[in-house]
């Protein structure tokens, strides 16, 4: 009888990680954004380093703009998705988010030492633009690698 019990138990957990799994590899088929979406990401790195390196009249609206494009995707992710998957998720998206962090804090760090006055300067242009593409490509990496997580069952 413990047995039959035992066996019941086992298959209804292996039953029970198996829906995870088919629901997981699902979600990472569903889980799709479009460039621009990416393009936002890159768009809001940009911006917030341009409001830090701006006076501070600036910095205020330009923080604001930047929270109303967070607000605006996760709106658009939920209606898109039905729910909005941060950047923060368990699995290999972590070094991707690394490498976001490295990208942002090199361009603040050579925008302070080598540029005097960033809006004239086509030094601090050519950073933007870097920081720009770069953390749009990153947020393309970070969807291929949180996809590739959720269909390995990692995420």
């Amino acid at each position: 009888m413990e047995s039959d019990e035992a066996y019941m138990d086992n298959y209804e957990a292996q039953s029970a990680l198996d829906a995870v799994r088919d629901t997981d590899r699902l979600m990472a088929e569903r889980m799709k954004w479009p460039l621009w979406r990416h393009a936002i990401v890159g768009v809001m790195m940009a911006a917030l380093l341009l409001g830090i390196v701006l006076p501070f009249d600036w910095q205020i609206p330009i923080s604001g703009l930047v929270l109303l494009m967070v607000f605006l995707v996760i709106r658009d992710d939920k209606k898109r998705h039905g729910m909005f998957v941060s950047g923060y998720q368990k699995g290999r998206t972590g070094w991707v988010l690394a490498i976001q962090f490295a990208l942002f804090v090199a361009a603040l760090l050579t925008t302070n030492t080598w540029v005097d006055q960033p809006l004239q300067s086509p030094l601090f242009w050519g950073i933007e633009a870097i920081l720009l593409v770069g953390s749009t490509a990153l947020s393309v990496l970070w969807q291929k690698v949180y996809q590739a997580d959720l269909k390995a069952g990692r995420a």
